[in-house]
């Protein structure tokens, strides 16, 4: 007997990138915002940039072994353009526009909060709508689907007290892979990690991570600082003196140290099946923690191509 296997040679593309990596430091001497920011630049890199959950509890944690209880001035001013960005805080911009968007028509100019619909279409809303949505693991691609309806913001704070943030959709593969959650879910559309503001970062980074108290912003002034007893950003009149945050690292948080890997599997798998490659990306983040690992979508919309075809014979 001759027993055949047909074993399908795939590749694809997997990229690993580990996030820009900032040091955070508490002046505590009263200035206004103008000479906090000539003070950091003058000492360290600008008044401080958060640029993801991460960061954020390193600054939550670095004031609170200092003591200070002040509320102090960090680098996030309303100098606009408004422009659409992800909650997650890694929107990718090229050029001052962001790379991939699926509306399903131009959005609103007075709506500021975004969703997905079945079909995978993007859509504008008042933030006070009340929607279900989708919360998504950080640094991971585990999602979570709250059916309750609420507004954009506690559908943002939901997530992230259980160290998740609202979904993203930053290419055609995560894109696709919402909708198919949403259609699982039988949802007509949920709340996704878009919105809208006019905040730009001291530094002129790209970030476009947020943390507002609740109520906020409430238009008192275009400059943020950090309150430690709400643990989360205000905005204020920029001409306060009250302390401030420096860090020092990189000046832009879309500087990263990113590498593209070819991957080759042997199987009889369809490897494009979203629940396969799935699987296979997971075991990948794994084994590298320290960075996030994602599928480069090749410009078919496919992950992974078929390379040859071998046949393996084992007489017995």
């Amino acid at each position: 007997m001759v027993l055949t296997v047909i074993l399908l040679l795939v590749s694809g593309y997997v990229t690993l990138c580990s996030p820009a990596h900032r040091e955070f430091y508490l002046i505590n001497e009263d200035k206004i915002w103008d000479d906090a920011q000539s003070y950091c630049r003058s000492k360290y890199t600008d008044l401080a940039t958060i640029g993801s959950q991460d960061d954020m509890q390193r600054l939550v944690n670095m004031v609170s072994a200092s003591g200070v209880t002040a509320e102090m001035w960090i680098g996030l001013t309303e100098t606009g353009p408004a422009a659409w960005l992800w909650s997650v805080g890694e929107t990718q911009i090229s050029d001052g526009v962001v790379e991939y968007t699926n509306w399903a028509s131009l959005p609103s100019s007075t709506d500021n909060c975004g969703g997905m619909s079945y079909d995978g279409k993007w859509f504008s809303a008042p933030c006070t709508t009340t929607l279900p949505y989708v919360c998504q693991d950080i640094g991971s691609s585990g999602f979570y689907v709250v059916f309750q309806g609420t507004s954009w913001i506690y559908a943002q704070q939901d997530c992230r007290m259980n160290n998740k943030d609202l979904a993203s959709a930053r290419s055609q593969m995560e894109n696709l892979v919402l909708q198919q959650i949403i259609n699982g879910a039988a949802l007509s559309s949920v709340w996704i990690g878009l919105f809208r503001d006019d905040w730009k970062w001291s530094d002129q980074s790209n970030s476009s991570f947020r943390y507002w108290a609740t109520g906020q912003p409430n238009n008192d002034g275009v400059c943020t600082l950090y309150s430690p007893s709400l643990t989360g950003f205000m905005d204020r009149g920029c001409t306060y003196s009250i302390p401030f945050i420096c860090y020092e690292g990189s000046a832009n948080q879309e500087t990263k140290h990113t590498r593209t890997v070819k991957v080759e599997f042997k199987s009889s798998l369809n490897l494009n099946d979203f629940n396969v490659s799935d699987a296979i990306l997971q075991q990948i983040q794994s084994k590298y923690q320290n960075a996030k690992v994602q599928w480069r979508v090749q410009p078919d919309g496919k992950i992974f191509h078929k390379e040859e075809e071998k046949e393996i014979k084992d007489a017995c």
